[in-house]
């Protein structure tokens, strides 16, 4: 048997000009580089061999060094359109004018023991630009258009390595919510279709405004075939095959269809339970977010009123304001403002003006202030008749009606 030959490789010239951006492709890629003639990226070469394949594992396990937008359109200078700083490079396809746009940045980790902060931040920028530079929201790597190779038009623009800070502050960058849902998949993880259904809902929720406004139906359905067949990869997470084709179309077709129809929301914008509309101005909104504030405060309160009645309907006590306000932790001027609710109930006892303040006062002589400027909060004056409770203003109001005929006659 003839003894095996080593063999050594040199990648061309362009990846060792440390002038050039593609130098930093060599660097930053793994050693055991993914490659293949086709997006699968079956292959594991080392880098210096898997340079000669048309598509390459780019960014290393857990570090990314590149960010990379798959443009499905054929405007490849979008980002100057954009007012958006210039890729390092740019891939394009001769055929039909699609490319990728690589961008190189300060490498961000991605491990399990990495910071969840830069991660998220770089998420934040990565999100923005996909959105200004209408890039495949499906795509995620790792594999990508090599640059420099043959099959591919390569641009080179510079070799500056940009920082997040840096490309930050070209777009607006939009914070996910905490109260934002995502597809809950422990609760679907024995079964691969509502797996990938629960997936690709929320991818549909998350494209289908920017496909309204910019695209068609058929570009969003297409965008969905993309993502579903991209998750549909359940032989490696634990199950015996994966999803026939035909499963995969059929929950693409259901899916789409009704989002494209019925969905109304936008992942990419929380205007809260309200759902205003983002064109009102300031004063308004804050006018119909008061006056909804109010109005749920005075259902929760008269609620909390109606919890306290049925309470003391249980124990067989009588239904006075005092007794009320007692129970539903709240004071007796609240329990006033509400006595319609006290009315509703059909136990209702006399009230506690009618129960307590029978005095013979009419020798006092009420004096009447139209202006007050300050403000004297109401103490309580305990009567020991019939067990009452009732504040000072409730007992001048009572003299102030004992004395109003009086006035009118006068």
């Amino acid at each position: 048997m003839a003894e095996r030959t080593a063999r050594t490789y040199t990648p061309p010239y362009q990846y060792r000009n440390q002038r050039s951006p593609l130098s930093r492709v060599i660097e930053e890629m793994p050693y055991l580089a993914r490659c293949s003639d086709n997006k699968t990226a079956g292959l594991v070469r080392p880098r210096e061999f898997a340079v000669k394949h048309p598509y390459i594992q780019v960014n290393r396990a857990n570090v990314v060094s590149w960010l990379i937008f798959d443009l499905d359109h054929a405007n490849a200078t979008i980002w100057q359109d954009q007012d958006l700083p210039p890729p390092n490079l740019v891939v394009r396809n001769r055929r039909n004018g699609k490319a990728h746009l690589f961008y190189a940045i300060e490498p961000v980790l991605t491990g399990e023991n990495a910071r969840a902060k830069p991660i998220a931040f770089m998420n934040a920028v990565y999100d923005a630009f996909r959105m200004r530079l209408d890039a495949d929201a499906a795509y995620s790597g790792p594999v990508a258009k090599t640059p420099g190779h043959r099959w591919w038009e390569t641009t080179e623009f510079h070799d500056h390595v940009y920082d997040l800070a840096e490309l930050a502050e070209h777009v607006e960058l939009t914070v996910k919510p905490y109260w934002s849902k995502e597809p809950n998949l422990d609760s679907v993880a024995h079964s691969r279709h509502c797996t990938l259904f629960e997936k690709l809902r929320f991818f549909a929720y998350s494209i289908v405004g920017q496909e309204r406004d910019k695209g068609s139906y058929q570009s969003f359905c297409r965008k969905l075939r993309q993502f579903a067949n991209q998750q549909n990869c359940f032989s490696l997470r634990g199950h015996k095959e994966n999803l026939r084709q035909s499963q995969v179309r059929a929950t693409v077709k259901s899916v789409g269809r009704w989002t494209w129809t019925r969905y109304t929301g936008r992942s990419d914008c929380h205007r809260g339970v309200m759902a205003l509309n983002g064109d009102l101005p300031l004063d308004e909104k804050q006018r119909l977010s008061a006056k909804r504030t109010h109005q749920v405060r005075r259902t929760v309160t008269e609620r909390t009123i109606r919890q306290a009645c049925e309470k003391l309907k249980r124990d067989g006590q009588p239904l006075t304001m005092v007794g009320v306000a007692k129970v539903a932790g709240v004071s007796r001027q609240t329990i006033a403002r509400y006595r319609h609710v006290l009315n509703e109930s059909p136990q209702r006892t006399q009230s506690d003006d009618s129960k307590v303040l029978h005095l013979p006062l009419r020798s006092l002589k009420p004096v009447f202030v139209s202006y007050g400027v300050y403000q004297i909060s109401a103490l309580r004056l305990r009567v020991a008749l019939l067990g009452g409770e009732v504040g000072i203003v409730d007992w001048l109001n009572w003299v102030r009606r004992q004395f109003e005929p009086e006035r009118g006659s006068g």
